[in-house]
């Protein structure tokens, strides 16, 4: 399929999808649109460059954390808070 009747199909599910919302939705999708537009056209690019790293550099990460550790992210808020 080429990239222009990719694009129409696109555009076709979009449409019925709007014509299913209800009004009151309709401004959200408007202000969304709004904000797409000032963002510039889409790019497929990555804006930052991956850095890649060994498996066995999670070993020193590993390391860092106390024996038992099981990563409760509750606990670890508060500890951080206290």
């Amino acid at each position: 399929m080429s990239t222009l009747a990719s694009a129409q199909t696109t555009k076709k599910t979009i449409t019925g999808m709007l014509d299913d919302l209800p009004p009151e939705s309709l401004k959200v999708v408007e202000q969304f649109v709004r904000f797409l537009r000032q963002q510039g056209p889409a790019v497929a690019e990555f804006r930052f460059p991956t850095v890649s790293a060994p498996a066995s550099s999670l070993n020193t990460w590993a390391q860092l954390l106390q024996e038992g550790y099981e990563g409760n992210a509750l606990v670890d808020t508060e500890d951080l808070y206290k």
